[in-house]
C-alpha cells in the first residue's frame, strides 16, 4: 500500500471528506485526491501535519508498520470511554486515578477493597479482602488521611469532582 492510499485510509477512518480532511492540514481538496491517486507525493510537512492534526503514527503512514494511531494517554481513555459508555464525569475519575501518585493509587485501592469487601460480605459471604485486612485498612493512617482530604466540612453536602 502506498502512502497515497493509507492516506486515504486514515481519512475513511475518520469520516471525514476530501475536502474536510484537506481543511484540517491545510489543503485543498484536489490536493489530496491527487495525493491520494498517486499523482502527487507528500511532503515532509504534510506528513507531520497529519500525523500531528490526527494522531497518526509517523512510522504507519510512511511505511505501513505498527498501529495507525499513536496510543496515547487520551486515545487510550477515548476508546476506553467509548467502550465501556463511560461518561465526562466517569473519565474524570479515570483520569484522577491516574494522576495519582502510586501511593495514593494503593490507598484508593485498599479504599475500594474495604468498600466492595463490606457490601460482597453481606450480600453473598464473599471475601473479595478477609475483614482483618478491611479493618486494618480502614485503621491505617493512609486511608484516613484521604477520606479526611475528601471529607466535606460539616454541614457542606458531598460533591463529585468534576
Amino acid at each position: 500500500m502506498t502512502i497515497g492510499e493509507r492516506i486515504k485510509v486514515l481519512r475513511k477512518e475518520k469520516n471525514l471528506s476530501m475536502e474536510d480532511f484537506g481543511s484540517v492540514i491545510g489543503m485543498g481538496k484536489s490536493a489530496v485526491s491527487r495525493i491520494e491517486n498517486g499523482v502527487n507525493g507528500t511532503t515532509d510537512q504534510t506528513i507531520r501535519s497529519i500525523c500531528r492534526e490526527f494522531g497518526v503514527n509517523e512510522c504507519w503512514l510512511r511505511t505501513g508498520d505498527g498501529e495507525m494511531f499513536e496510543q496515547t494517554r487520551e486515545t487510550v481513555l477515548d476508546k476506553l470511554c467509548a467502550e465501556y459508555d463511560l461518561g465526562a464525569e466517569h473519565r474524570a475519575i479515570v483520569e484522577g486515578f491516574l494522576d495519582l501518585t502510586p501511593q495514593d493509587r494503593d490507598v484508593v485501592l485498599k479504599y475500594f477493597h474495604n468498600v466492595f469487601s463490606r457490601s460482597t460480605s453481606h450480600a453473598a459471604q464473599s471475601a473479595a479482602v478477609p475483614d482483618s485486612e478491611a479493618q486494618r485498612i480502614a485503621e491505617s493512617d493512609e486511608y484516613k488521611s484521604l477520606v479526611e482530604k475528601n471529607e466535606p466540612a460539616e454541614g457542606e453536602p458531598f460533591t463529585t469532582v468534576g
